[in-house]
């Protein structure tokens, strides 16, 4: 009797935990989206425009706050114009504010095949005029990635900045 109640517990649960299992993800992929997300991080860190722009699809769209940049040429811009502001604040002798991200809480599910989806709290920190190292902003991510030619790419990515 116990067996047969141990069997048709086993045959009722096994949907559940394989589809637990499958938004998982497979190893593989889970490790190429938290690469990208690190390369995003690190590319817009260090000001580097070309690295930031590799790790979005063509036709992605970042809304921040409402505020939108699609496609290649927009996205470029956030980091160019943080060049452009970090130049312009050091040719009038003043800090430049370099943001560093810290990224915690990573979520990472697979709703369908070939697609991802990366949730994560975030915080900026910058020096302040003193030389110490202060939070500038925080918030949460969340960014939708597809894998194209065997390949992951954010699509889209939702920044919400806390303003409370």
């Amino acid at each position: 009797m116990r067996l047969h109640h141990a069997a048709l517990i086993a045959l009722l649960i096994a949907p559940v935990l394989a589809t637990a299992q499958e938004n998982l993800g497979k190893y593989e992929d889970r490790i190429a989206v938290e690469d990208v997300m690190a390369r995003y991080v690190w590319a817009v860190d260090s000001l580097d425009a070309e690295g930031y722009v590799a790790v979005f699809t063509e036709d992605a769209v970042i809304d921040s706050n409402g505020n939108f940049s699609r496609g290649h040429q927009e996205i470029r811009n956030i980091v160019t114009n943080l060049i452009k502001r970090r130049d312009d604040l050091k040719a009038k002798g003043l800090p430049t504010s370099n943001l560093y991200h810290v990224i915690s809480s990573v979520r990472i599910t697979f709703p369908k095949a070939n697609e991802a989806l990366h949730q994560s709290y975030w915080q900026t920190v910058r020096r302040d005029k003193d030389g110490r190292m202060i939070a500038a902003a925080m918030g949460r991510s969340e960014d939708r990635l597809v894998k194209r030619n065997g390949k992951w790419l954010i699509q889209s990515r939702k920044l919400t900045v806390f303003t409370d």
